[in-house]
């Protein structure tokens, strides 16, 4: 099996006991077998995207969040600015380098943007 259901299938599996889940009520609620459920928890099947889909719904909502930004690399409610705080000093230094040629860049952009129009 693919990497990505292999990541798909170990994240499902570490939600339920992350939450304490239980197979036989989510499976109940999404109207999925357990037996499905569990074979696809432990990489030995796939589940269609509207099974995934009517699992995901079946969790709870914190799970279904943990879930969704665990697999996407996106943490919810996380601010930019408290990410910078957080950062290294090298990282903030690289995050304020990079503004810095955006706001020149942007400039430079208006600058000939206005030369252009005066030129005219």
């Amino acid at each position: 099996m693919s990497d990505n259901f292999q990541t798909y299938q170990q994240l499902f599996d570490q939600m339920m006991k992350r939450f304490d889940l239980e197979a036989k009520a989510i499976s109940a609620k999404a109207e999925v077998s357990e037996v499905m459920l569990s074979r696809f928890r432990h990489g030995k099947a796939d589940l269609g995207a509207s099974k995934l889909i009517a699992l995901l719904l079946a969790v709870p909502p914190e799970a279904r969040m943990w879930y969704l930004s665990e697999l996407f690399g996106q943490k919810p409610g996380v601010s930019l600015r408290s990410q910078v705080i957080q950062a290294s000093p090298e990282e903030q230094a690289e995050v304020l380098h990079l503004m810095a040629e955006i706001l020149v860049s942007k400039r430079r952009s208006a600058t000939a943007s206005v030369e252009l129009v005066h030129s005219t």
